[in-house]
């Protein structure tokens, strides 16, 4: 059986240029970039939401009977902690686990 000789040192490292080479030559990003599509193949811009009202959680707020002193935690919370105040309030109704609880309250101060 015959016995085939390894590539020399020299050979392997000459193949690992190359290859490094052809792989950053199709790496490299195209000299023009790609034509834009014609206008009428463009989808139309999605129409935005109206923005919301600024005094929204107020004109909310003015609607509950709540003491002052919660009015005034509530007043200036955004959408995200009211989010999380519903959050907590469901997991404590279901008997969720405490750490969880202080977890999510800890969030949100």
């Amino acid at each position: 059986m015959a016995q085939r000789n390894p590539p020399s040192f020299d050979a392997m490292r000459q193949d690992a240029i190359r290859r490094s080479r052809e792989m950053h030559r199709r790496a490299m990003p195209t000299p023009h970039p790609p034509p834009a599509p014609p206008a009428e193949q463009i989808p139309p811009p999605i129409p935005t939401p109206p923005p919301k009202p600024a005094n929204e959680l107020g004109n909310l707020l003015g609607t509950l009977h709540l003491p002052e002193e919660f009015r005034g935690l509530l007043t200036d919370w955004d959408g995200e902690k009211l989010a999380l105040a519903g959050l907590l309030y469901l997991l404590y109704k279901e008997g969720s686990d405490p750490a969880l609880l202080l977890a999510i309250a800890y969030i949100l101060l």
